[in-house]
């Protein structure tokens, strides 16, 4: 039987050009800072790495969040991103950003510089900035550290709306050698403190269960997989052209594999710790997970919108089909998949067991019966997604 679920995993270590942060709560002091826009906030010796060079920043406000958001204020003080090229994450997290930071962006030098995308949130419209003390930036043993506050009203006459406000900012550090993380003590604007550091929040797409395809060549190539029953009419193929084996866009993309999604398959679903060589016997049960491996929540079609295929020597031949007159339709909406959150696909592999309880099951069934070979799924309701697995017989 076919069950679609939706699970919260577990979050995880993340690595790339860009790498969103999440804290735990430190009790240090808030500090302060100008906070000008696009102006050099501070200098700072670099801390125990020997260099004793300087590192020079600047700061530009964002204002609304890019991230969603997607923390919990109860948890955690804020968040940040470590930048070191204008692809990848970049891209997409920066997207929706003012002209004003998007100019920002194109005049950094990533060759010189790092950007630092710091956000944090507080109780009225007036916490709309983010700034830095100068007297607490510096890099220590390769981590840019600086203690960030998210800033008020400037005066008590100020009209403020009460409104749990998210604001954020951008951070340029320039130093020699550039810093490959980032510690923050960030002060939001209740006046509670935490540090945010990199790779505690984005998942690790090495570390995910399972795999996205077998190595080597498939234990047996169909020449066909054709259906003897008369009027058979097999479920179309949704996606065109080649798919994103593994990774990929969210609904509307076209990213290729260092999206912000990460589709495995998991073969071994047991709890005797045996390993997952990404092959199935006749009534095995497998599961098909994705993942969103990005600090920022990522868009989805429906999960039913999937094929199943086998690989034959006249190419990738969906499995599912019906003699009757049935349409094959999905509707058109937008699930939001939280950063770190996992939506899963269990299957059993047999003729019924890929069909049932999957979108269409009153009209659909597998004709002829399944064979040994190499079988994938292709989720179109992301950026064509794919992953793949043997099947033994």
């Amino acid at each position: 039987m076919t069950e679609l679920t939706r699970r919260t995993a577990v979050y995880g270590i993340g690595t790339g050009s860009v790498v969103a942060l999440a804290g735990c709560v430190d009790d240090v002091d808030p500090g302060a800072g100008d906070g000008s826009d696009g102006d050099d906030n501070g200098t700072g010796d670099d801390g125990d790495d020997g260099g004793g060079d300087a590192v020079t920043t600047a700061v530009q406000q964002v204002g609304t969040a890019l991230s969603g958001p997607a923390w919990d204020r109860s948890e955690r003080r804020g968040v940040c991103v470590l930048i070191a090229d204008e692809s990848g994450d970049a891209s997409r997290l920066l997207g929706d950003a003012p002209e004003a930071a998007r100019a920002f962006v194109e005049e950094t030098d990533f060759a010189e510089s790092v950007l630092v995308y710091v956000e944090s949130v507080g109780p009225t419209t007036c916490h709309d900035e983010i700034t830095l003390d100068s007297a607490g930036i510096g890099v220590e043993d390769g981590t840019f550290v600086a203690d960030a506050t998210v800033r008020g009203a400037d005066s008590d006459e100020a009209v403020c709306g009460e409104a749990i406000t998210y604001s954020a900012a951008l951070i340029r550090v320039t130093s020699d050698p550039l810093p490959d993380a980032v510690r923050l003590s960030v002060t939001d604007g209740w006046g509670e403190t935490g540090t945010v550091r990199d790779a505690d929040w984005v998942r690790d797409p090495e570390g995910l269960a399972g795999g996205v395809r077998p190595d080597g060549d498939p234990p047996n190539v169909p020449a066909s997989f054709d259906c003897d029953v008369e009027g058979f009419e097999r479920h179309p193929r949704a996606y065109e052209g080649e798919v994103n084996w593994g990774g990929g866009g969210g609904t509307g993309s076209d990213a290729g594999g260092d999206g912000p999604l990460a589709l495995r398959v998991v073969t071994d679903t047991s709890d005797d710790g045996g390993s997952d060589d990404l092959a199935v016997a006749r009534g095995d049960r497998f599961r098909i997970e994705l993942t969103n491996v990005s600090g920022h929540t990522t868009y989805i079609g429906n999960q039913g919108k999937y094929n199943l295929e086998i690989r034959t020597e006249e190419g990738w031949t969906e499995l599912r089909g019906t003699e009757g007159d049935a349409t094959f339709g999905y509707t058109d909406e937008a699930l939001g998949v939280d950063p770190g959150e996992t939506l899963d696909w269990e299957f059993e592999m047999t003729e019924s067991g890929l069909v049932e309880g999957g979108p269409h099951a009153d009209a659909l069934r597998v004709c002829p019966e399944l064979v040994p070979g190499r079988y994938r799924f292709v989720f179109f309701g992301a950026a064509d997604l794919a992953v793949a697995f043997d099947y033994e017989g």
